[in-house]
């Protein structure tokens, strides 16, 4: 028979939620990756570099920079135009 720990002693779990929802991912000219979130709970659209290419000259390009921030509806229009 084995030890069972008394539901007083148990520790209540509760899932994390997500942070930030990833939209879309998207290879740049340069051989980068972006990536396009919305962040939670506030509804911010972040892009971020998420790899660089091997072949990338651009020295502004760094893996885990944020290239944009807005509003979500903003980049939205932009994708229809």
């Amino acid at each position: 028979m084995t030890n069972l720990a008394s539901a007083s002693s148990l520790v209540a779990f509760k899932p994390r939620s997500t942070q930030f929802e990833l939209e879309a991912l998207e290879g740049l000219p340069c051989g980068c990756v972006a990536a396009a979130y919305r962040a939670r709970p506030w509804d911010v659209a972040v892009v971020s570099l998420e790899a660089k290419g091997p072949h990338c000259i651009l020295g502004g390009h760094a893996q885990g920079q944020i290239l944009r921030l807005g509003d979500i509806l903003e980049f939205q229009d932009e994708d229809e135009e």
